[in-house]
């Protein structure tokens, strides 16, 4: 088990650390984007882009799942050939599909707007915004191949460096411009083409493409097989994830979308820790599962879960002190929103209480439970949202986010634990908990002293609360797992 955590964690590493970057550019994008356009300009974009971002995963077809559980099995030098045959074919199937959901998207784009979307004036948006779902589609495909090489890396400098860096400049660029609705479409562009041809380029470079060809059918058929559960597992939880914004600038309007867009973002800043670890801990899943080496999956389960509860938690903890104080950093009107950040909150904990128990549905060969689930799931979050949003307007669409996110991965733990009899749960939970709700008494009982100014109370109190409860765990909770997963990582981010 030590050298596949070890392993695990050292990738993970990497991606953490991308992560990390990754989230300071993206709050420095939010907060360009909300300061200088405003809640109304900025709401309409992710209305908009929320929409778009149905399609990328249809036109995927689950490929970038199924290229992960795949590419694997190809690890010999003799069965390459095989490997870059079903890559070369993933990236021709998800290009012309993307080109037939454009084309029908733009020729249809009045009745979207009007019908759907309820804003007939996000009509020429809309066309402008909807080639974005090639770029993002292939990039998304490109992440299913890297994860299957093992050869992380590329994706997350692409992705967490790369991308959120040009999208800032060219926002920039866009504002002293002049450009205000057009601005953030503009560098969603730049950006995506870039990283896109980055991509691409890479792959090539890699030796992972070959003639596109029909002759190995059969495995194009097994690719496919696997992959179409995942389509419609995929594009469920994407309604899942995107049905509250939408349904909220259905019912509301495009500033209330703006400021729940926000809250959302926060909220779930801390699953960057989740991500991290999945990316790489799923193909670790596939080869100890069918090596038939539950054991050491276990033991790996409980580690990593109990590392992205942590951290989850310690966010919790400074969106429930500081809840109207983040807000208040992207303007006064997004404070509106602070009830919605920490009902979000909340639900980031349930999601990180299971770990990854749907990627180990997944990988061990069960896809079709993602795949009901997310039916439940849906089925759940629109039902709520209806009723919610017109009673209690964003804070309506994270109570709704919340259940349906609680009862999903409820559900996926108990399936994950009757199928291979595997839970992430130990005794040490109880040091991590208890470290951290101490810490946040403290916290709270130093604000209720102090008279500083909010900004000031917040960097403080934050860094002392993350700080205390760091420190409190690593003296009385670290076991041996711990220890060699701050080993890992240290070593991989001094490395880089």
């Amino acid at each position: 088990m030590n050298k596949e955590l070890s392993t695990v964690t050292k990738q993970s590493g990497m991606v953490f650390t991308g992560k990390i970057i990754a989230l300071i550019f993206g709050l420095f994008l939010n907060f360009l984007a909300a300061r200088f356009l405003g809640a109304e300009i900025y709401g309409k974009f992710m209305f908009v882009f929320n929409f778009i971002s149905f399609f990328p995963v249809l036109v995927l077809v689950g490929l970038q799942q199924g290229l992960v559980y795949f590419i694997p099995k190809f690890d010999d030098n003799e069965e390459k050939a095989q490997r870059n045959n079903l890559i070369t074919f993933s990236y021709f199937l998800v290009f012309s599909l993307s080109l037939i959901v454009i084309t029908l998207i733009y020729f249809n784009s009045n009745f979207i707007a009007a019908k759907l979307l309820n804003s007939p004036q996000l009509e020429h948006l809309l066309k402008l915004m909807a080639p974005l779902i090639l770029f993002i589609a292939l990039g998304q495909l490109s992440q299913g191949v890297f994860r299957g090489i093992k050869k992380i890396k590329f994706y997350v400098f692409n992705q967490d460096i790369l991308v959120p860096i040009t999208k800032i400049i060219v926002l920039i660029i866009a504002i002293i411009l002049g450009s205000q609705l057009y601005s953030l479409a503009i560098a969603f562009y730049c950006s995506l083409i870039f990283g896109t041809l980055y991509l691409l380029t890479t792959v090539y470079r890699l030796g992972l493409l070959s003639k596109f060809s029909l002759n190995p059918l059969k495995h194009y058929k097994e690719l496919l097989k696997f992959s179409l559960p995942l389509l419609l597992t995929g594009f469920l939880a994407v309604i899942s994830q995107r049905t509250d914004s939408l349904m909220i600038g259905y019912f509301l309007n495009e500033t209330q979308v703006g400021i729940y867009d926000i809250a959302l973002k926060i909220g779930t800043l801390s699953s960057f820790i989740l991500v991290a670890f999945n990316t790489m801990f799923a193909p670790t899943i596939s080869s100890l599962y069918h090596r038939n080496d539950l054991a050491t999956l276990s033991s790996m389960y409980k580690a990593i879960t109990k590392w992205v509860v942590g951290v989850n938690l310690i966010t919790f903890s400074v969106i429930l002190l500081f809840g109207q104080d983040i807000m208040h950093i992207f303007g006064k009107e997004f404070i509106a929103g602070s009830t919605a950040l920490v009902l979000v909150g909340i639900g980031q904990i349930v999601n990180a209480g299971v770990g990854s128990a749907g990627y180990i549905l997944i990988m061990t060969g069960n896809p079709h439970y993602e795949m009901y689930l997310n039916f439940l799931v849906v089925f759940i979050n629109v039902t709520l949202n209806l009723l919610l949003i017109p009673l209690y307007g964003i804070e309506g669409a994270a109570l709704a986010s919340l259940v349906s996110v609680a009862i999903a991965n409820i559900v996926k733990l108990l399936l994950v634990y009757r199928k291979h009899r595997l839970h992430p749960y130990n005794l040490n939970y109880i040091k991590l908990i208890c470290s951290i709700v101490f810490s946040l008494l403290v916290t709270q009982w130093l604000k209720s002293l102090l008279t500083l100014s909010w900004y000031s109370e917040f960097i403080l109190l934050s860094l002392l609360l993350v700080l205390l409860s760091g420190l409190i765990y690593y003296i009385f909770g670290l076991d041996t797992e711990d220890k060699m997963v701050i080993r890992s990582i240290t070593k991989k981010i001094n490395k880089k």
